[in-house]
């Protein structure tokens, strides 16, 4: 039988209305896809992102992004993006699945209003969680898009770059990983949470408009907090990094750049993460609710 939930807190004469609890795999679904529409939406702004970060040879995000559309064309913006995709299914629905369903758990009484310290704890597992897919598929796409500066013979394919890493390689800075994507998922649910159900009805049912806006928001605050973990891991995941661990890097970058070099790429990853998780929470949100009324 299918467990369901009514929203408790409804005005006066009011008809309760009656969900459907998805299934913890039925959300991982729901949020890999939600997760490949925001990802291709954003890819073009993630590509000057990374380039930003690993090289010096650009002044700003448009000059990196002119630099890349005159060498590359448009075809170049979305080098890396079908691994990427290969890899965002999982992450994005370890992210969104495992937080969704962790608030559940920690609201055994379907009020549907957590306190901050649960929105945390369930965040936090999310990000925990969600750098087994992750690690992989970030060092397979920052390598893909990197490697425009090799010479043509040199380059690999995703599955070439994956092979050479092994299984060892490819969670290579995966402590940096764990150091952004936990403090990210701590700010960024607790933060779309908090504004989306502001703007919501009695039924809990919030506005396309305030999905979207919740999500941008969250994701543009989040993203800017884990800017310099974020950098560390990028550099550590470059083809020949030396860095003999997060620690080591981080000193290094600090001592190069100081606080400056620790957010370099900051406007241009906020610029990602905000239309990308607006996009991503909107399809997220839309799939959710259909499926709670089959």
């Amino acid at each position: 039988m299918t467990t369901q939930a009514i929203h408790p807190v409804l005005p006066l004469g009011e008809t309760p209305v009656i969900k459907k609890k998805i299934p913890l795999l039925g959300k991982l679904a729901v949020g890999g896809f939600a997760g490949v529409i925001g990802v291709s939406a954003t890819f073009p702004i993630d590509i000057v992102k990374t380039n930003l970060q690993s090289s010096t040879r650009f002044t700003g995000p448009v000059h990196c992004f002119k630099t890349l559309l005159a060498r590359d064309g448009v075809r170049g913006l979305y080098r890396g993006l079908p691994p990427t995709l290969v890899g965002v299914i999982p992450e994005k629905a370890i992210k969104l699945a495992v937080n969704d369903y962790l608030r559940e758990v920690l609201d055994p009484e379907d009020t549907g209003v957590l306190p901050l310290h649960k929105q945390v704890l369930a965040g936090a597992g999310a990000g925990f969680c969600q750098v087994i897919a992750t690690n992989p598929m970030e060092i397979v796409k920052i390598r893909i898009q990197t490697q425009d500066r090799l010479p043509v013979a040199e380059r690999k394919t995703a599955m070439e770059v994956a092979k050479d890493l092994g299984i060892r390689g490819l969670y290579k800075g995966t402590s940096a990983c764990l150091l952004r994507d936990i403090p990210y998922a701590i700010v960024f649910f607790p933060t779309y949470a908090t504004l989306r159900d502001a703007a919501a009805d009695a039924n809990g049912h919030a506005p396309v408009v305030a999905i979207v806006g919740a999500g941008c928001v969250a994701g543009a605050a989040a993203a800017a907090i884990a800017t310099p973990a974020d950098v560390i891991k990028t550099k550590r995941q470059m083809v020949g990094a030396t860095y003999t661990g997060t620690i080591d890097c981080f000193q290094k970058v600090f001592a190069e750049g100081g606080v400056g070099a620790l957010f370099k790429g900051v406007v241009p990853r906020m610029m990602v993460q905000a239309p990308l998780f607006g996009i991503t929470l909107l399809a997220f949100e839309v799939q959710k609710a259909f499926m709670e009324k089959q």
